[in-house]
């Protein structure tokens, strides 16, 4: 576990702090420029016969993978143990294992159509890079290279672009690409010791949310959203507490909602907003107050010991959420996945095993 660092940063701000910046695309190797914010990238599988399955999916989805939670997971028992992909129905039932190669593999999301996931693994190079399989794991394809790590990867709703995040000279800002690897493109633009993390596309497509966290006292933890070119980056809620850590957003599925993670009653809790009114009241007013969209604590974890690790992530119907975290026995339980209710009630541990079960995604 890692501790919140604390901050503030002013209320809504409309000011775009990133811009975005046209990529190229190169056809015999990656080239990083990240002084220049250009970046150009290939793919280095570009004979695309070999994947039948992982660019034809089937029209109707995968129907079958519906209200599966996907997450990674490993032994917990074995030191600096790889992970692989399992998935899980949402009552603990038929644990599934997905892949047997290891190196590392963390961060999985669904397609929307849930035909594919994409993922973040290990190569050889000991480098953390995003790649795509289909969801019965048959074809797996690399999209990144080069010499960064990159992860957090989300998609589009559309299921054709990939947001992730890149560590380019070991600064950790947002990019996206196509589901090829393919036109690669800069969104954020923070500098060394700030940090861009844990994206996630809005089911509307219109903007992907994120967490920054700015270097030094002035800010820690809070929530922005940015368009898809890279304009109009802004930032959510606001506080006069320095201490306030806000992360980690969640999307209900109609994009209406989001759900978050932060300390605002001292211990980090799951929280969420009207995003809708968020954006209607800033446009009527200029600013906007809690008050006015709704900001609501819905879980008490605290009372009951359990410590909310990462990646809150809602069901497709939006009715709950699932989280990975500890509790006061974790050295003898492990990491597990733990759902809740939307409005904070039926907290479930679904996994209670001695395994390390992360990086859930529904």
């Amino acid at each position: 576990m890692s501790a919140k660092k604390i901050a503030f940063i002013p209320l809504v701000m409309s000011v775009v702090l990133l811009v975005g910046c046209e990529k190229k695309l190169v056809t015999e190797k990656s080239v990083e420029n990240s002084s220049s914010g250009a970046t150009t990238q290939s793919v280095q599988n570009s004979d695309e016969s070999q994947f039948k399955f992982l660019y034809n999916p089937p029209e109707e989805g995968t129907a079958e993978n519906v209200g599966k939670i996907l997450f990674a997971s490993n032994d917990g028992k074995t030191p600096n143990a790889d992970y692989d992909l399992y998935t899980i129905n949402p009552d603990g039932s038929n644990k599934t294992k997905l892949t047997n190669f290891g190196k590392f593999i963390n961060h999985p999301v669904w397609s929307p159509d849930r035909s594919r996931i994409v993922y973040c693994a290990r190569t050889d190079e000991n480098r953390d890079k995003i790649f795509i399989m289909t969801a019965d794991g048959r074809e797996k394809r690399q999209l990144t290279f080069g010499e960064s790590d990159d992860k957090f990867p989300t998609w589009s709703p559309d299921g054709k672009q990939i947001a992730y995040i890149s560590y380019r000279d070991k600064v950790p800002n947002l990019f996206v690409m196509d589901d090829r690897g393919n036109n690669v493109k800069q969104l954020t633009f923070v500098s060394k010791g700030d940090t861009v993390l844990w994206p996630i596309w809005s089911p509307k497509g219109n903007v992907i949310a994120y967490t920054y966290n700015k270097a030094g006292e002035d800010i820690d933890e809070r929530l922005w959203i940015i368009k898809p070119d890279g304009t109009d980056a802004k930032e959510l809620l606001s506080s006069n507490n320095k201490d306030l850590s806000d992360a980690e957003p969640a999307w209900s599925p109609d994009g209406k909602i989001i759900y978050f993670l932060s300390n605002r009653t001292k211990q980090m809790e799951i929280w969420k907003f009207d995003y809708e009114k968020w954006l209607k009241v800033l446009a009527e007013k200029g600013s906007v107050s809690n008050e006015d969209i709704d900001l609501k604590r819905i879980s008490n974890l605290f009372a009951v010991g359990i410590f909310p690790e990462h990646r809150p992530r809602v069901s497709p119907d939006g009715r709950k959420i699932v989280f990975y975290g500890v509790g006061r026995d974790w050295k003898n339980i492990g990491t597990n996945l733990y759902t809740l209710n939307v409005d904070g009630s039926g907290l479930t541990n679904i996994t209670k095993s001695t395994d390390n079960d992360e990086w859930p995604d529904w």
